[in-house]
């Protein structure tokens, strides 16, 4: 009898918590930024830890870079190369701008 109790106060719970497709926006929003996404010729789908995002295939994907500038994404800091997407989550390395290579985490 104590585990039914439990676990239907868990299930109780478990339906408080807020969706975290939504982070706290409106359905009407999400639909907003899932067409202005599709105009933009992008995918909105599950990225990094916290939601979705409007992810973009660019045209230089895997070119040579030397700086940030060189990309319409990042330029890689470990291969000097295009990213295929923006915007990238996880840990890298990149190039900035003035050509000095960081390493950095997006979640």
């Amino acid at each position: 009898m104590k585990s039914l109790i439990l676990f239907t106060g868990l299930l109780a719970l478990s339906a408080c918590q807020e969706d975290p497709e939504m982070m706290g926006k409106t359905r009407a929003e999400i639909r907003a930024e899932q067409k202005e996404c599709d105009a933009k010729g992008g995918s909105y789908e599950r990225a990094g830890m916290f939601g979705k995002a409007c992810i973009i295939k660019t045209q230089d994907a895997g070119k040579s870079c030397k700086t940030g500038k060189d990309c319409e994404g990042i330029c890689f800091g470990d291969t000097h190369t295009c990213s295929p997407v923006t915007p990238m989550f996880g840990c890298f390395s990149m190039v900035e701008d003035d050509g000095k290579v960081v390493e950095l985490c997006i979640d």
